[in-house]
């Protein structure tokens, strides 16, 4: 919330930022010889629902304002929150313009105690949860249905080094992080950090694993 022109950071806000880092960013462009700035999200069409039921009521409450919610033909959820005023607030906190080559987790969030909601947020945005397979079976990938993996795979160097640190601190163990051309992915693989992570971090959705392709 915007209190005298500082932000407080409550624990839904600190999760807003997590997905903010993950599946959103402040765009500045010129519109009519005017600098304009955008705050602009893109998910799934699945997602549409945790934008209308979270993503956007905390914007309204933290700022006043709902912005534009729709999803597009291309199976897409967009949010889009127009305004110097919004992008301000979350620039002075750390967040970047324009694309983001890298990032980390701001440091109010540190301040207000709420990492666990970031992780959460940032998990939403880029994580994903799925039953182990193999592709070495010379006929079709074998699934091993009991066997699950929680992986989070994004860009920022920064900020995937941290959330591993974060983890750890929380009793969570977490994979090597890997870096494949400039992807950073980091794997729980462990069954019993799996069920810690989920304790842990309480995911709102991405808590049932999604079946691998054969």
């Amino acid at each position: 919330m915007v209190h005298s022109g500082i932000l407080i950071i409550s624990a839904d806000f600190a999760e807003m930022l997590g997905v903010l880092l993950g599946d959103g960013c402040i765009s500045r462009y010129i519109a009519q010889g005017r600098t304009q700035f955008a705050t602009a999200f893109t998910a799934s069409s699945s997602e549409y629902w945790y934008y209308e039921e979270f993503v956007q009521p905390t914007f309204e409450a933290n700022f006043g304002i709902s912005g534009y919610l729709y999803r597009r033909k291309d199976n897409t959820t967009r949010y889009h929150v127009y305004g110097a005023r919004v992008a301000n607030a979350l620039t002075s906190i750390g967040i970047p313009i324009g694309k983001k080559h890298d990032a980390s987790i701001p440091q109010c969030v540190f301040e207000s105690g709420h990492i666990v909601p970031f992780i959460r947020g940032l998990y939403h945005a880029e994580g994903s949860i799925y039953r182990r397979y193999s592709k070495q079976c010379r006929e079709h990938a074998r699934i091993y249905y009991n066997r699950l993996t929680i992986q989070i795979r994004m860009k920022l160097s920064t900020l995937m080094h941290q959330i591993r640190d974060e983890l750890t601190k929380l009793g969570i163990m977490a994979n090597r992080l890997t870096d494949k051309d400039g992807v950073y992915t980091l794997r729980i693989t462990s069954q019993l950090m799996i069920t810690k992570f989920l304790d842990l971090i309480r995911p709102r959705y991405k808590t049932k694993p999604r079946e691998a392709s054969l």
